[in-house]
């Protein structure tokens, strides 16, 4: 008989910005595996996800090229990422999510399903 499974309560990080540019997603584990991004908006998208903002070199973890919207891409396995803590217990931080778009002045919503690893 196999011993039992500790599952994890997945995170949903949620952001929007209007036009391109740098959404912030707060609240992520500082630690994990990113198994869904999802990125909506008009017209043609990319998506960039960082563990740091692009004033600080961005690091990119998960790239996608340009795309008519929407993007909704599973990962099997998950993008793993690690990024600094910012709360006071030290078990969530942030990461960046860098988006354009071919339609300027639209609306553009990121949603990441995260598993933490910790």
């Amino acid at each position: 008989m196999a011993g039992a499974v500790n599952k994890k309560t997945w995170v949903r990080a949620t952001g929007s910005r209007t036009g391109n540019g740098e959404i912030t997603l707060s609240g992520v584990p500082i630690r994990g595996w990113i198994r869904r991004a999802r990125a909506a908006g008009t017209g043609n998208l990319t998506l960039s996800i960082g563990e740091t903002s692009l004033g600080a070199g961005f690091a990119t973890v998960l790239a996608y090229s340009a795309t008519a919207t929407p993007i909704d891409q599973e990962e099997d396995p998950g993008i793993f990422y690690a990024v600094d803590p910012t709360s006071t217990a030290g078990t969530t931080g942030t990461i960046y999510a860098d988006v354009t778009t071919t339609s300027a002045g639209t609306a553009i919503n990121i949603q990441l399903d995260i598993e933490p690893a910790n």
